[in-house]
């Protein structure tokens, strides 16, 4: 699992989430998107297109990245789910706490 921050400029961040987000690799995961919490007033997207599976540390933090933008005045939105990733959330209710590209 790899997530990589690009920063094209100061007001458009990309987290780009790459395999297998579980348990195993959540507390790497978090060290690497710890810099979004940072952004203020900025456009955040986060790109799932080459995320092939997510679990409930995975969602828990989408949520907090999710609480962080909305404390900081910045934009989230998601882009690029896969089915299966999609599907789970949708079953978690996810799909209406986030904007969607």
């Amino acid at each position: 699992m790899e997530a990589t921050i690009r920063q094209e400029d100061d007001k458009h961040i990309t987290l780009i989430l790459d395999g297998y987000f579980d348990t195993s690799v959540a507390a790497q995961v978090e060290q690497e998107a710890a810099p979004l919490f940072e952004y203020h007033d900025c456009e955040i997207v986060i790109d799932c297109s080459r995320l092939d599976y997510i679990s409930s540390s995975g969602l828990r933090l989408m949520m907090a990245i999710n609480q962080s933008c909305r404390t900081n005045q910045c934009r989230l939105y998601i882009k690029g789910l896969q089915a299966k990733v999609k599907d789970v959330f949708i079953t978690t209710g996810f799909t209406n706490l986030f904007e969607f590209r």
